[in-house]
């Protein structure tokens, strides 16, 4: 994750070396595909309240080298048409659009059920703050104020790009205070059976709190290995990497009661 300063505050699981290739044809080809990577643009679709605002915004991205820019919309039909027919890398969505307020939290759950390949920053005022838990429940893995500068914008969508969460240690501040006043945690599937087994479950909320893997390991009673193994795999059965990611799916996935 990173805050609007550009920081890193992620701690990703290491992933062991897959090996060495047997031949130099193999090692060419893997350094070609990896130069082709980092040469392709990051495409995104831009959708804010008005024309004049989606454009403005399209046209200080593009200025981006690494962007590219496939589409502007300003309601919600426009832009979730958008997105599933061209399928962006990343799309930027005000919280607001042309067709009323918060439709753009609507276009980002969407997103979440159709595109699985398309990552959502919601755009917000700084006035929005308190939106921004529900943002990240709607499935945004992100969101930029409009007060920072279009090149820290460009920033967070490389951040997003590559699977990282971009928000603000403020931001990050807002997400833990929905968690704790929510519900408990409990991770489902579709057909309602538990993702995770109970002690991985109190394990949850603990991190959710801040606490590191000693301190979560002495207030259950078991050593600090046994803690890192269990968020090994809790990460692996909830596809994600790290501490921050842990957290605000713990915030999307929370069940809100009756």
């Amino acid at each position: 994750m990173r805050s609007s300063g550009g920081t890193t505050a992620s701690d990703r699981l290491e992933r062991a070396p897959t090996g060495q290739t047997s031949s130099n044809s193999n090692e060419h080809g893997q350094t070609t595909d990896r130069a082709s990577n980092r040469d392709r643009k990051i495409s995104v679709v831009v959708s804010d309240a008005s024309f004049m605002t989606s454009e403005l915004l399209a046209r200080a991205l593009s200025r981006v080298k690494t962007l590219s820019i496939l589409k502007c919309a300003v309601n919600f039909s426009e832009t979730l048409k958008a997105i599933v027919e061209r399928v962006p890398d990343v799309a930027i969505v005000g919280i607001h659009l042309a067709d009323g307020p918060y439709r753009g939290l609507e276009v980002v759950r969407q997103v979440r059920q159709l595109s699985a390949k398309t990552r959502c920053v919601v755009l917000m005022d700084d006035s929005d703050d308190a939106i921004v838990p529900d943002a990240f429940r709607a499935g945004a893995r992100g969101v930029f104020k409009r007060s920072a500068s279009m090149q820290l914008l460009g920033r967070c969508i490389s951040a997003v790009h590559s699977g990282q969460i971009w928000a603000s240690s403020v931001d990050l501040q807002k997400v833990l205070g929905a968690l704790e006043t929510a519900m408990p945690f409990r991770c489902v599937n579709s057909q309602g059976k538990a993702l995770l087994t109970k002690r991985e479950q109190e394990i949850v909320p603990l991190v959710a709190q801040g606490l590191t893997n000693r301190e979560i390991s002495s207030r259950l009673g078991v050593s600090e290995h046994t803690i890192k193994n269990h968020l090994f795999r809790i990460y692996e059965k909830l596809g994600i990497s790290s501490r921050v990611e842990l957290i605000l799916y713990a915030v999307a996935e929370r069940e809100e009661g009756p």
